[in-house]
């Protein structure tokens, strides 16, 4: 009986490993996040600027300029909404 109860005691005092809370890839900084998010803005204004200056000149869009203006708008939602 002894040495059921001594190996319960031990069970029940075991220590339970404690989860280490993970760090975010890249520190998750604001700065960071500052600097991703304008250079995903900045994409996307590049990216919007090709097919605008066309149809500024009066050229009809094409199917690869709406979706060229679709990717770069998803773009900047991406780029506001901190990437």
């Amino acid at each position: 009986i002894s040495t059921k109860m001594a190996a319960e005691a031990e069970t029940e005092a075991a220590p339970v490993p404690v989860p280490v809370p993970t760090k975010p890839l890249f520190g998750g900084c604001w700065s960071c996040r500052a600097l991703s998010a304008a250079g995903l803005l900045t994409a996307a204004v590049w990216i919007y600027r090709g097919p605008r200056q066309s149809m500024k000149r009066g050229i009809p869009p094409s199917m690869a300029a709406i979706a060229q203006i679709t990717f770069a708008i998803g773009e900047a939602l991406r780029g506001q909404n901190g990437g």
